[in-house]
């Protein structure tokens, strides 16, 4: 206290002026300056590590910069407020080359979709990483997917997760699937849309396609315990939610401060309830099973808690040990959740399929003329539906599902001839602009089945629907299965009118990674058979 009264005398050389300090304002105005000299010595070492780094990536074509400080920042928020973000990196790379680098205020992007460093980036697992922070490993801090799920693990982990399910998801095990789903399919879902829409109905399309595709994991080893309905509706709202977290949206700041949160983080609570459920009663019944060679090909549930039997003790020795009973239900849980969210990929794929159809008539003729000359009736006839294969490999062509990815550089890195001086670069790439580059594909923005004749295989890495590598899509050939057949039972069961603006189709939201279609699809369904009664009745 006494220290606190002591005043240093300071004078003024020109003015003689006499100022009292107290020792604890001194100290203060001493750590203010030091503070700024922190912020200016801090700014100083940036922007030098920025020019630095700037110098070090100018072999790599640019385009023109929005200004110094905010790179092309301006360019691409306008671009994605306008719905037009992949159709701008189509014209950056058609204008200055199929590898470009763009800058958002000062942090470096690095895009390509040249299929040869597509190629180094999707089978180089050490130099390109995947991405830590996916927003789809929890919402609200609720857990989703977890950190080692099928889709979003690293590591040994992963790897012997993905061999167990090899061989459930191998081609020589559809057939046994086939006859499981195509019967459910023609049956419990027919007969339900036939009793919704009566003698015709108009339906939102996504989420009656939504309801079907959640469904066959009632056949694959998942019980009732999973309502159909409700868990569609409840993953499109997640899914609704999720790219949110990527940036503080209004809409993401809507949902934290009402009782959105609270209500999505129950429902992810209770699906993760139900589903730890339906992992208890099937580890009851696998107890004694080590791998997938005792269990029922069709029993994708027992195969996913086989899967995680085993976890990786120690991410440095990469030992392998028995899981106990707990990491194994939450990991099995994960996967779970993790397949149902995939579902709905199959679902945008198809819901897309049918915005295609409604632009090109004489497709949507040729192809349903196809289906109800060769309805399903056995294995076998998925051979006789060679334009019903066309199309939808041009819809994964033309509208892929994942639109866009990222990997993160680990450490210094080459990317063909560009040299990437620096740690975690992010390099992205995207199956749309891929899609429609003119160096690959002739006519990219013409939607042409017959593009994909008998023979036809596109340059390798330049067609990737279903990611390429040792991490593309394990569950490519159970995908095709579903979609023939939902496309199959509707076709032959149902006539389709869009009651959408023909002039004014459905749009694909271009600022996500995976594909979400921004306006309803809505349709008529009338069950085929009674057009000639309703047309006598005037309707």
């Amino acid at each position: 206290e006494q220290m606190q009264n002591v005043c240093f005398h300071i004078y003024s050389r020109n003015a003689h002026l006499r100022i009292s300090v107290k020792p604890l304002v001194l100290l203060k105005m001493h750590l203010v300056v030091l503070l700024l000299v922190s912020v200016c010595l801090y700014a100083i070492l940036k922007i030098c590590f920025i020019i630095r780094i700037r110098l070090q990536l100018k072999a790599i074509p640019q385009p023109p910069l929005d200004n110094v400080f905010y790179g092309h920042l301006n360019t691409v928020q306008r671009a994605k407020h306008n719905n037009t973000f992949l159709d701008l990196l189509v014209e950056w790379t058609e204008t200055y080359g199929d590898t470009i680098l763009f800058w958002m205020k000062l942090k470096p992007f690095l895009f390509t979709s040249n299929a040869t460093y597509l190629q180094q980036i999707t089978t180089d697992l050490q130099a390109f990483i995947k991405v830590e922070k996916l927003p789809n490993r929890s919402l609200f801090q609720q857990r989703i997917v977890g950190l080692n799920s099928i889709l979003s693990g690293n590591g040994i982990m992963w790897a012997i997760k993905r061999k167990a399910m090899s061989k459930w998801f191998a081609k020589t095990n559809m057939e046994s699937l086939f006859h499981l789903c195509k019967p459910h399919m023609d049956g419990t879902q027919i007969s339900r849309l036939r009793q919704k829409v009566g003698m015709g109905c108009t339906v939102e399309l996504i989420e009656e396609l939504g309801v079907i595709f959640t469904s066959y994991l009632h056949v694959l080893g998942c019980s009732e315990l999973l309502a159909a309905e409700k868990v569609a509706k409840n993953v499109a709202k997640i899914l609704e939610l999720i790219p949110l977290q990527l940036g503080m949206s209004m809409e993401m700041l809507r949902a934290k401060f009402s009782g959105e949160k609270a209500a999505v983080v129950d429902m992810i609570k209770e699906m993760r309830s139900n589903i730890h459920n339906l992992v208890w009663d099937k580890l009851q019944k696998i107890e004694n099973i080590d791998d997938g060679d005792s269990v029922d090909n069709h029993d994708l549930l027992a195969y996913l808690c086989i899967a995680n039997k085993n976890v990786v003790s120690s991410s440095t020795t990469n030992k392998v040990q028995t899981a106990n009973i707990a990491d194994q239900m939450e990991n099995t849980i994960d996967d779970v959740m993790t397949v149902c969210l995939v579902m709905d990929n199959l679902v945008k794929q198809l819901g897309s399929l049918f915005i295609v159809l409604a632009d090109n008539p004489h497709v949507k003729e040729k192809l349903f003329q196809e289906l109800r000359n060769n309805p399903i009736t056995e294995f076998d006839s998925l051979q006789k539906l060679v334009y019903t294969e066309k199309c939808l490999l041009e819809s994964l062509r033309f509208s892929p599902a994942l639109l866009r990815g990222t990997r993160n550089t680990n450490g210094l890195s080459h990317l063909g001839p560009y040299y990437i001086p620096t740690n975690q670069i992010q390099v992205m790439y995207s199956q749309y602009v891929l899609h429609r580059s003119k160096r690959y594909w002739t006519n990219p923005d013409q939607f042409d089945p017959d593009r994909w004749y008998d023979g036809f295989v596109p340059p390798p890495y330049s067609y990737m629907p279903f990611f390429v590598g040792p991490r593309s899509c394990i569950g490519k050939h159970f995908a095709m299965l579903c979609m023939k057949l939902t496309l199959s039972s509707l076709v032959n069961n149902f006539e389709f009118t869009p009651k959408f603006d023909p002039e004014k189709l459905p749009v694909i939201d271009q600022s996500m990674a995976v594909m979400r279609i921004r306006n309803r699809l809505d349709y008529n369904l009338l069950p085929r058979g009674r057009t000639n009664f309703l047309t006598e009745l005037g309707y």
